[in-house]
């Protein structure tokens, strides 16, 4: 097992060093082990290598968020996607001052509970939740303080375009599951009116990533319950070392704020898909026999799917 040398690793913009070195100096003095690439790396070793190497010896990682996450994050938070499949690193979200909300196209980070600095880096409470999120020992200073306020998304419509969409383009299906075990591609910033765009994940060794075609739907279903109907939006795969991603926009969500309230996936799909792969299915394939012995005709299908979103739309309205 590899020894963990550092408690946090400081992954930012390099337009935010100013900031970030005033934390790692703050943390220092809270007696903890932070890790900052202008403290760690050495002249002439390879920025990539160390910055992977380092964030396999972290315990947590702290992400933060000013004005622009910058091209060096982005290439650490997908490194630090990898590790959270493969061991548990606490992922804390801290919004530098002046930023109020987590961006909306950084879905992942919307899971987490942030620290947020508000407008001054001199804001205790703020380190003290830090520390907390980095070591999972809340601080004594904490103890009548709460947690700041989550986003409230409470007021957002509903995600749904399943009036509008060809039901003829519903020829896949595919299981997801977020490594942490809460609920995968929640897109919680979604403002009211807005589809949401982003990428749909497969393993680096999956099957079926590029079966899809511009236009094609797809159900994705989690912890037994029906929880997307996404559009495929080109054909372009990007390929990461940890997996392959597809662009991909949301047609149908739950308008439901415990999305374990959702009927069971049988209820909607009229069968219990028997898998639990993150492979793409493609309905029509000979070879998916729980579909097949339930559904003769995939046209049966795609009415009676449809019908069943809408009539969760029509509850939750």
């Amino acid at each position: 097992m590899t020894e963990q040398q550092f408690d946090v690793f400081l992954a930012h913009s390099s337009k935010d060093k100013p900031s970030i070195r005033q934390i790692y100096r703050e943390l220092k003095q809270r007696g903890l082990r932070p890790w900052l690439d202008e403290e760690e790396i050495v002249p002439g070793a390879q920025f990539q290598d160390e910055i992977q190497r380092a964030i396999g010896t972290v315990k947590a990682a702290a992400i933060f968020i000013g004005e622009d996450l910058g091209k060096w994050q982005e290439f650490e938070l997908r490194a630090l996607i990898q590790r959270c499949v493969s061991k548990s690193v606490r992922i804390i979200p801290v919004l530098l001052p002046g930023i109020e909300s987590i961006p909306e196209d950084e879905y992942f980070l919307s899971q987490y509970q942030f620290v947020k600095f508000g407008e001054t880096l001199q804001n205790q409470k703020a380190f003290d939740l830090l520390e907390w999120g980095i070591t999972g020992v809340k601080p004594q200073n904490l103890d009548s303080v709460s947690l700041p306020d989550a986003q409230d998304f409470s007021n957002k419509a509903t995600v749904s375009l399943i009036r509008e969409i060809d039901r003829s383009k519903i020829l896949y299906i595919k299981n997801i599951k977020h490594p942490s075990g809460i609920w995968a591609y929640r897109l919680e910033g979604v403002r009211s009116g807005q589809q949401p765009i982003f990428e749909l994940m497969w393993r680096r060794n999956g099957r079926g990533v590029g079966l899809p075609k511009a236009g094609d739907l797809m159900i994705l279903h989690q912890q037994a319950k029906v929880t997307h109907v996404v559009e495929f939006l080109d054909d372009a795969l990007r390929e990461e070392d940890f997996g392959v991603f597809r662009r991909v926009k949301a047609v149908w969500m739950p308008n439901r704020q415990d999305w374990h309230q959702l009927p069971h996936q049988r209820e909607v799909l009229g069968f219990n898909p028997r898998y639990s792969d993150g492979n793409t299915h493609a309905l029509q394939s000979r070879n998916f026999k729980t579909f097949q012995e339930a559904w003769k005709q995939l046209s049966d299908f795609q009415i009676f799917v449809v019908e069943q979103l809408q009539k969760l739309d029509a509850a939750q309205s």
